[in-house]
């Protein structure tokens, strides 16, 4: 998980609220509204680099989706949480799909779902770690043992943040799944191998790191940024 700033809301967002005003629309209303909803998913995207805003997997169009981190089961007249641009955060979809029947995919999404399906319907209750306010710092530290994400102690007490409240964020969105934690370790021992190469000067391993893996920041992120970091 990574900080996200977001860009100001999508201009079809902003007029489709402006149009129904005098109604009380809902996320299944807006879904009808292509225009507006692939403009959603697209700034998401944009502004995330690609990533889902929790593990920080790659999102593209054929596995993405949009996470209101209030659930929308919680909006009234009064405090729409459905069309609150700032409560929405792209994120990735488990393996397989939701709808996917097949026996053997249907355990799979069982045993390894994770981010906003894993946290479901649960109401931050201000121990889940929201991606918009997060510190510019990291707060967390990944283990090339098993690949797992773990709260920074240091870290934690340099922020102010409970550490409890960055483990109680990895337990409910279960971002330490065995699927998860397979590909992160694939990721660390890759770099681990370059930096085994003995033919790479020391010196100007950052600017091969920044342009190889990470664009100079021109382009989307890879999967883990944080990881890779």
């Amino acid at each position: 998980m990574k900080k996200v700033l977001k860009s100001p809301e999508p201009e079809e967002l902003k007029n489709y609220k402006e149009r129904f005003s005098s109604q009380f629309k809902r996320w299944n209303d807006l879904k009808r509204n292509k225009e507006t909803l692939n403009a959603i998913r697209k700034t998401l995207a944009s502004d995330q680099k690609g990533l889902c805003a929790y593990c920080e997997m790659s999102i593209h169009e054929n596995n993405r989706s949009v996470e209101h981190f209030i659930p929308c089961k919680e909006s009234t007249k009064e405090n729409n949480h459905d069309l609150d641009w700032q409560n929405m955060l792209g994120i990735c979809r488990p393996p397989g799909g939701v709808e996917d029947d097949h026996e053997q995919n249907s355990k799979l999404l069982k045993y390894s779902r994770c981010c906003g399906h894993k946290k479901d319907g649960f109401i931050p209750d201000g121990r889940l770690l929201n991606p918009l306010n997060l510190p510019i710092l990291r707060l967390f530290k990944f283990s090339s043992k098993d690949g797992e994400i773990r709260p920074d102690k240091k870290a934690c007490e340099d922020s102010g943040i409970p550490i409890e409240n960055v483990q109680f964020t990895i337990d409910t969105l279960e971002l330490n799944v065995q699927r998860l934690k397979n590909l992160r370790l694939a990721v660390i021992d890759e770099i681990e191998k370059e930096l085994d190469d003995e033919t790479i000067d020391i010196n100007r391993l950052e600017e091969k790191v920044a342009v190889e893996y990470f664009g100079n920041g021109t382009d989307n992120w890879p999967r883990f940024f944080t990881t890779l970091r």
